[in-house]
This record gives structure tokens, sequence and C-alpha cells, in this order.
């Protein structure tokens, strides 16, 4: 009974997605989803004097979603830990070492933000720019994968969400999965 109850639970139907998304470097569709999601569910109502963009980790999406029905379950599966949303302010010299990190990682999803012929930018930074918000998961900010340069951050907002709910409720939001085919890092 057990199982027939999660079977029934897993195979919910969020929402449809038009393509085929599989996680890859330097971007990828399922990455650009994942961190639009990210980004658009925190700033949906937010506005901050600052430039804010999303930055997460191709290693921490697990599985891919097909065309088609995009169900509950396809959501475990891509986000399988139990990892929450991080809001860290860095000041505006921490973006170098992102862009060596992107560099020799070969890229990660990122939203709000791009990197082109090796330099990385985030949308709204100027001249006049001290310090960028980004948003990230506990396990990043606590320097998983090695972004030490996570400990920059001059404050820190956890959100106590987890990243799967986010991707759970944007997806019931979006209906059909808003997918950019953008390549974000080049």
């Amino acid at each position: 009974p057990y199982k027939d109850s999660m079977d029934r639970a897993m195979n919910l139907i969020l929402a449809e997605s038009s393509v085929s998304m599989e996680v890859g470097r330097p971007s990828s569709l399922l990455g650009n989803w994942a961190s639009d999601a990210l980004f658009v569910n925190q700033t949906r109502t937010v506005k901050l004097s600052e430039p804010i963009f999303c930055l997460l980790n191709t290693g921490g999406l697990r599985s891919s979603i097909g065309k088609g029905p995009v169900t509950l379950g396809d959501i475990f599966r891509i986000m399988p830990f139990e990892n929450s949303v991080v809001w860290l302010r860095l000041p505006i010299s921490s973006l170098d070492k992102i862009e060596y990190y992107l560099q020799q990682s070969g890229g990660e999803p990122i939203s709000n933000a791009s990197m082109f012929q090796g330099r990385f930018s985030v949308n709204n930074v100027t001249e006049e720019t001290k310090f960028v918000w980004v948003i990230t998961t506990d396990y990043l900010a606590n320097v998983g994968d090695r972004m030490d340069f996570f400990q920059d951050a001059v404050e820190r907002n956890d959100k106590k969400t987890l990243l799967r709910d986010i991707f759970i409720e944007e997806a019931k939001t979006q209906k059909n999965l808003i997918v950019s085919p953008e390549k974000r890092i080049q």
C-alpha cells in the first residue's frame, strides 16, 4: 500500500516540457531552467538596490527532464537532496574569483549573468557597484564543490526553503516549462 501511495504521488503531473532537457557544461537547457526557476521565484517580490544573480552547480542536478509531462517524481530525481536556498551578499571583488572558478569547472548553471570569452558579468553591475547578491544553495554556500569564494560573504540570509520545493512551485506556476536556449557560458 505504501508503494502504491508513493507511486501515485510521484506520478502527479506538475507541468509539460516542450523539449528534453539534460544537464551539461558549459551551459544547458536544464541548468538554465533550474537557475531561472530559482532566480524568478526568489526575486518575484524582492527589489534590491544591488545586482542579483543565481549560481548553482551542475553536479547538483542529478537527472534530466524528457519532453512531455513533468511529474513530481521527475523533480525529485533532478533534486534528490535536501538543499535549501541561501542569499549571499558578496563584495564585487568576488566576481573575479567566480569567473576563475567557472573557467576551471567548465561552467555551472547561472541566471541573470553570463560568461563570454572567459569574462564573467552580472546584469546591472556598474562601475559604482560595491556588492552583489547571489542566490544559491546551503551546500554551495558552505563551500560545497570548493566554491570557497562564498566565504567572502558580508551578509547571509538562509531562506529555509528547499530548492526542490521551488522547482515544484515554479513548474506548477509555469505549466509549460519556460526554457531558455541561451548559451550563458561560452
